[in-house]
């Protein structure tokens, strides 16, 4: 003869299987199911003890998912929203934290707009720092009896409720109390001037340090030793044809987006021209300082480099000399001075005042 197994029933959720039929009772052992009915808590709800469709009888109440006589031990019995009972953990539950009637809530942000509050830094590699949300609130948390807010991952809670990005937040800027002047924006957790960036320890202008150009750590290569506007870049240089007898105008818009251009750390600087293509050239320090002041529409009187003297200073706009003289009309001078507005804008090797028609160029490097 055959033996025939016989299958064992087993529960059906949400069905007492002790007590088929019965809706409630303490002694249905239950299986905590929130899966079905996410809108109940089987672990307190007396209508949905344990599972979806179990209900304790009258007068029990629902802990730790069993329908009971009263709450256990590190359980609350308060009065719930239809008028029944809940057993709450007041440690914990934010509808009722640290006593039955305390709820806890997210805070009130005002008229705080959202975003970083940074002011625009004007630099186009920092990574995205000056955008994003800034603070967020949060959810509402209930820990040890006490009301706070659950910050997303990267954000804060900082002493007014509020979660913000201590990364990226004018106001709150490394630390919850730290706020940034009004001339700086926060980067990387530092308050910064704006249009730099906080690379390796200090802030940096990351458009014109060649140890940093474009981006933190990016380092110019011996062949592209400059960087100019976050790009890596062998020199700057402006080269212009003027005419005998002629007043420039382009020469002079040209030179001063030059000027404007110099915005590295310079070790060269040399004006050479038709008539004498090697030019004059300081290098070291000194070239660093004239490119500067050009860049600056500052002055510097007689400095002493290559063998020459140098002079940069104002002679109907910014004027570059290599020859020893300010605003003079040298002959053979070494300068350049576009801007004269009149026919003397300067020579190379050639009289600097009516000179002959010839191309004059500047290059810092």
């Amino acid at each position: 003869m055959l033996a025939v197994a016989c299958a064992k029933a087993l529960p059906v959720e949400g069905v007492d299987a002790s007590a088929p039929g019965d809706a409630g009772g303490t002694d249905a052992p239950m299986v905590i199911d929130g899966a079905g009915c996410p809108q109940f808590d089987l672990e307190t709800d007396p209508a949905h003890c344990g599972a979806c469709t179990h209900a304790c009888d009258a007068g029990d109440l629902c802990s730790s998912g069993q329908c009971k006589p009263e709450c256990d031990t590190a359980l609350t019995k308060c009065t719930g929203g239809d008028g029944g009972a809940l057993c709450v953990d007041t440690k914990t539950d934010t509808s009722h934290c640290g006593s039955c009637t305390n709820v806890c809530t997210t805070a009130d942000a005002g008229s705080m707009a959202q975003g970083t509050n940074n002011p625009d830094a004007g630099v186009p590699f920092d990574g995205g720092y000056d955008g994003g949300i800034g603070w967020t609130l949060g959810t509402a948390d209930c820990d040890a009896s006490t009301c706070g807010v659950a910050c997303p991952t990267g954000f804060t809670e900082c002493s007014d409720d509020i979660c913000y990005d201590l990364q990226n937040h004018h106001d709150h800027c490394g630390t919850c109390t730290t706020a940034c002047t009004s001339t700086q924006w926060c980067d990387k957790g530092n308050c910064c001037n704006q249009g730099t960036e906080y690379c390796g320890g200090s802030c940096i202008d990351v458009l014109s340090d060649k140890n940093n150009c474009g981006a933190c750590g990016n380092v110019c290569p011996s062949q592209t030793p400059v960087c100019s506007g976050g790009t890596c870049k062998s020199a700057v240089t402006y080269s212009q044809s003027f005419t005998v007898n002629v007043t420039p105008t382009t020469q002079c818009t040209a030179w001063t987006a030059f000027q404007a251009s110099l915005t590295g750390t310079y070790s060269s600087i040399t004006i050479s021209g038709t008539n004498d293509t090697t030019g004059r050239t300081c290098t070291g320090t000194g070239a660093n300082t004239l490119c500067q002041a050009l860049h600056n529409s500052g002055t510097v009187s007689n400095l002493s480099c290559g063998g020459y003297m140098w002079n940069v200073d104002s002679c109907g706009g910014v004027e570059l000399t290599a020859d020893g003289m300010a605003c003079y009309c040298t002959d053979p001078g070494y300068n350049v001075r576009p801007c004269i507005g009149n026919y003397n804008w300067g020579g190379v090797n050639t009289a600097s005042c009516t000179p002959p028609s010839q191309t004059i160029t500047v290059t810092c490097q």
